[in-house]
C-alpha cells in the first residue's frame, strides 16, 4: 500500500505516518522543511519530499516527483493545514470584524486550495489504484452547525468549510474512477495547534483513524465524519 500524508513533519502528520510505517506501508511524507524535520526522519524510511500547501508551484513539483515514485497510489491524506497565527496574526483579533483579510485568505489557499491542488496533482496515480481514497483532514469548526458559534478564527473556520466542499466536489466528480473522497474532523488533539488541554493524544488518534480508514469503501465517499467513523453533520 502506498500512502502519501502532506503535513507530516509534526502533530497528528507525523503519527500518522509512524502507524502507517508500523504497518509495513510505502509512505510518502511531505512537508515545508524536510531539512529541519528532525523527528520525522527519525521515524524510518518514509521518504520525505518538500511540499508549501501555500504555493501552486511546490504542489507541481511535489506531485511530479511523487507520481514518478510512485505510479500508483492507494491513500493521500491532505493533513496539512494552518491558522491565522502562522500568518503572524494576533490570536485576539481573528473573528471576522478584525481579521486582516490576508491572513484569511492565506489560510484558505492552505487549507482549502492546497489540498485541492495536491489531489489534481497526484491524480493519475490515485486514478490507477482501483479503490484509492483521499482523506481531506477538516474540522468541526467548518461545520455550518458548529463553526457558526465556535472557533474565534474565522478564516479557519471558512476555510475548512470550503475544503468540505471541495471534498463533496472531487468525490462526485471521481466516483466513475474508483477513488473515494472523504471528509474528516480528527478531533481535538493535543498538537502545537490544538494546545495542551485538548481531549485527544494525536498518537492514538492515529491509530484509530488507520483502523477507521480500513473500514471504509466506495459508498463513504463524499461523507463527512470522525476520527473515529461515525457521521458528523454539515
Amino acid at each position: 500500500m502506498s500512502v502519501v500524508i502532506t503535513g507530516a513533519n509534526r502533530g497528528l502528520g507525523l503519527e500518522l505516518v509512524r502507524t502507517y510505517l508500523e504497518a509495513g506501508e510505502i509512505v510518502h511524507a511531505a512537508c515545508r522543511r524536510p531539512e529541519e524535520a528532525t523527528a520525522l526522519v527519525e521515524l524510518g524510511p518514509a521518504s520525505i519530499t518538500a511540499l508549501d500547501v501555500a504555493d501552486a508551484e511546490s504542489i507541481e513539483r511535489f506531485g511530479a516527483a511523487v507520481c514518478a515514485a510512485s505510479p500508483s497510489i492507494d491513500l493521500l491524506v491532505n493533513n496539512a493545514g494552518l491558522n491565522a497565527t502562522a500568518f503572524g496574526a494576533d490570536r485576539a483579533h481573528v473573528g471576522p470584524f478584525e481579521i486582516d483579510p490576508e491572513h484569511f485568505m492565506g489560510q484558505v489557499r492552505a487549507n482549502a486550495v492546497g489540498p485541492m491542488l495536491v489531489t489534481r496533482a497526484l491524480l493519475e496515480s490515485l486514478k490507477a489504484d482501483a479503490g484509492a481514497m483521499v482523506l481531506n483532514i477538516s474540522s468541526q469548526l467548518g461545520a455550518m452547525t458548529v463553526g457558526g458559534a465556535a472557533g474565534n478564527d474565522i478564516g479557519y473556520n471558512a476555510s475548512k468549510a470550503a475544503l468540505n466542499m471541495v471534498t463533496v466536489r472531487t468525490a462526485n466528480l471521481l466516483a466513475s474512477d474508483g477513488v473515494s473522497v472523504v471528509a474528516m474532523h480528527p478531533g481535538w488533539l493535543r498538537t502545537d495547534m490544538g494546545g495542551a488541554q485538548a481531549a485527544l493524544d494525536p498518537a492514538e488518534t492515529a491509530d484509530v483513524i488507520r483502523a477507521t480508514l480500513s473500514t471504509l469503501g466506495p459508498d463513504a465517499s463524499g461523507y463527512f465524519i470522525r476520527w473515529d467513523g461515525t457521521a458528523h453533520d454539515w
